[in-house]
């Protein structure tokens, strides 16, 4: 009997050493993740200063390119990809001008008819243009089409809000999204730094053409910065930094607004991890 009790009693402090060490492991595994979390996180804003150093860099030699160009940056060990795109180079959903808005729809596939009645549903949704009804809603969109919201008819705050437009669809905007922005504040944009999707959206342009003149700048005499004598103060850039991770890439974006400041260089517009 005395026996049984023993045995019993090295099987219960036996269980009880196993939730422990479980308990133990899985504290582990919890602060080992927080603690590279913090790490990944500390990287990518160091990334991002980084970026933002070479966009005020003096010297041109050093100056970032800002044509969404990507290039190799090491912070401690950790190795990372920055591509630093200046938003003057995308078309600004709040004051595109609408032919251009239109050649960007035609750029990915749509006929004339379907394109210019989708850049008149996005001029309507800004609070502008051709297809705004009275009052300012722009017609088709908003709960008379079954949706529970209206249009703005105000600037866009995101360019994910595009996906609001009546005859936006995901596939469609997955290949407009990269030449858009809501920070240039320009109608039209600078082909100098304008990416591909971009530069196919301009009169005379198409994606082929404009995939032979990103080769070309970024083998040839373009080198895709901006002179030190240009004014950078008020810009707006998107930077996007990619980070290796064990189970797949960290990936953040964000947009920064230059500002004549030392004590705090940019103003932080967005910011998302995808």
């Amino acid at each position: 009997m005395f026996l049984a009790y023993v045995v019993s009693a090295v099987i219960l402090l036996s269980a009880i050493a196993v939730s422990f060490l479980t308990a133990s492991t899985a504290s582990y595994r919890v602060s080992r993740n927080a603690l590279q979390a913090a790490q990944s996180e500390a990287a990518v804003d160091a990334a991002i200063a980084r970026a933002v150093l070479g966009l005020l860099d003096p010297r041109r030699e050093r100056r970032w390119r800002v044509d969404g160009t990507p290039q190799d940056y090491v912070f401690g060990e950790v190795r990372m990809r920055i591509a630093v795109q200046d938003e003057l180079g995308r078309i600004d959903l709040n004051h595109g001008d609408r032919s251009v808005v239109l050649g960007l729809f035609q750029s990915v596939g749509l006929g004339l008819d379907a394109a210019g009645a989708l850049a008149d549903k996005v001029l309507a949704w800004r609070g502008g243009g051709p297809g705004r009804a009275p009052g300012g809603a722009g017609a088709p969109d908003g709960r008379s089409s079954g949706f529970a919201y209206v249009p703005r008819n105000g600037p866009f705050q995101s360019v994910d809000e595009l996906r609001l437009v009546t005859g936006m669809t995901p596939e469609l905007y997955r290949r407009v999204e990269p030449a858009l922005t809501v920070y240039s504040g320009r109608p039209f944009l600078d082909p100098q730094f304008a990416p591909a999707e971009a530069l196919a959206a301009l009169p005379g342009q198409s994606r082929d053409t404009a995939a032979a003149v990103i080769a070309a700048r970024r083998t040839g005499g373009r080198d895709g910065t901006i002179d030190p004598a240009v004014a950078v103060w008020g810009r707006a850039f998107a930077i996007r930094v990619e980070m290796p991770q064990p189970d797949g890439a960290l990936t953040r974006e964000v947009v920064v607004r230059l500002a004549d400041q030392p004590s705090q260089p940019y103003w932080l517009l967005s910011w998302r991890n995808k």
